[in-house]
């Protein structure tokens, strides 16, 4: 009896060890990727990838991503490899994008239907491109978080002193928003302290997903959270090991500009604060290579800030063989330059009158001005031959004088393009033309 009574103990004991141990795997959870909606606002949608990690009740940092027009799949992709270098859950959003109202709220929408549905710690992240940017900028302003990256587009001073978070600027030297970036660069002493600033050559677009990855990862580190699952000594030396890394094989190709701002963002940031990135970055701004290279840039930009008003004066007084010429000859410049400052001045300054156009033409649309908007609509395609909205404002002149299917003809033309705001076509356009999309 005493036997079976141990036998039956036993077999309970080991079936407890059973179950206790059945919530522990040394599986790792396997990766999410998936389209979800806010449980409050099923129009406000988003994409999701939430890494694979290692137990199931695993909390992660949460980063936000939104994008100037709404790509929420494209945009999450760029910062894949970074969120499995640095463990973060990804959510862009498809909602909100560039003329999107109460985006502020939609975003407050987001992040908490995200805490209800998925492993987030309490550690929040923004991100955004061009407008984007301008809007994660508004939400920081207003709301806790503890970083922002802003690629595209920059701000004031006295808004990034109003931040209590780093803020990691991704400027593209050759987009015509880098004079939002420029102004730091030449004032260093009066520069926020939270702000960092990378340089690439991405025009006006999402940097490549390397240089997205590294500022994933410096904003990471700086987290004053024990909860970050990633952190440890041995991932710590290695993020500080390619920045050097980066820092060296910048110098070597002569970007002495681009070296000295990564060994700043280093060496006047905790945790990377230390001897040595202060040591190479002290050594690289009294390089005469930096030194040069500062110096060509404030020339290309004191030239494109006169020649800025000069073109906002020819879209009134200019005809469209004067215009022609100008962007034929900037054309060929951009071709031919070999000085690589300046031939980055010459592609902002087109990029200065592709987004003078757009603008323009919103208002020309508005004005309902056939003339000024055909003008336009010249200097406009000649410079962006495909841009979606150059085509989408295209459809206005035959709309006003009833040619239904011709404008039909020219909105498909815009949205196999890229044009996807059907709110806004719905706004513009009649039932009988807005029935047809």
């Amino acid at each position: 009896m005493n036997r079976l009574i141990l036998l039956l103990n036993l077999m309970l004991f080991c079936g407890l060890i059973s179950c206790n141990g059945s919530g522990k795997s040394n599986e790792t959870v396997k990766v999410v990727e998936k389209t979800d909606s806010c449980k409050l606002d099923t129009k406000n949608s988003y994409e999701v990838y939430v890494p694979a990690r290692k137990q199931v009740n695993d909390k992660m940092p949460l980063l936000i991503i939104i994008d100037s027009h709404g790509s929420g799949r494209f945009a999450l992709a760029k910062f894949k490899s970074g969120a499995n270098q640095y463990p973060v859950i990804l959510i862009a959003s498809n909602l909100i994008k560039n003329g999107f109202n109460g985006y502020e709220e939609a975003i407050q929408t987001l992040i908490n239907d995200v805490h209800q549905k998925y492993p987030v710690n309490e550690t929040i992240f923004l991100t955004g491109f061009s407008g984007g940017a301008r809007m994660v900028l508004g939400y920081g302003l207003t709301h806790p978080v503890n970083g922002l990256i802003m690629c595209g587009a920059l701000a004031n001073p006295d808004q990034l002193t109003a931040l209590s978070c780093p803020v990691i600027s991704i400027s593209g030297m050759d987009d015509f928003n880098f004079m939002e970036t420029a102004q730091y660069l030449f004032q260093e002493k009066s520069t926020p302290a939270n702000l960092k600033i990378e340089l690439t050559n991405a025009s006006h677009s999402w940097p490549d997903s390397v240089m997205l990855a590294n500022a994933l990862g410096f904003l990471s580190f700086t987290v004053k959270d024990d909860d970050v699952a990633f952190r440890n000594e041995s991932g710590f030396k290695l993020y500080c090991q390619t920045q050097h890394a980066r820092i060296n094989l910048l110098k070597q190709q002569g970007h002495y500009l681009k070296a000295t701002l990564v060994a700043r963002n280093m060496a006047i940031t905790q945790p990377f604060k230390n001897a040595v990135f202060m040591s190479t970055y002290r050594e690289l701004k009294n390089n005469p290579g930096y030194i040069n290279e500062l110096s060509r840039l404030e020339k290309c930009i004191n030239f494109e800030i006169s020649m800025r008003q000069t073109y906002i004066d020819a879209f009134r007084t200019k005809d469209s063989l004067w215009w022609k010429n100008e962007i034929i000859t900037t054309d060929v410049k951009i071709k031919t330059e070999k000085e690589s400052f300046t031939k980055d001045m010459y592609r902002r300054i087109k990029g200065f009158w592709g987004i003078a156009c757009y603008t323009l033409c919103k208002q020309t649309v508005k004005e309902r001005n056939a003339a000024a908007l055909n003008k336009i609509l010249f200097i406009y395609r000649s410079v962006e031959p495909v841009n979606p909205d150059m085509l989408y404002f295209s459809s206005f002149p035959s709309y006003w004088t009833g040619k239904n299917e011709l404008t039909i003809s020219l909105l498909k033309t815009a949205m196999k393009a890229g044009f996807s705001d059907m709110n806004q076509l719905k706004k513009d356009f009649n039932e009988t033309i807005s029935s047809k999309f």
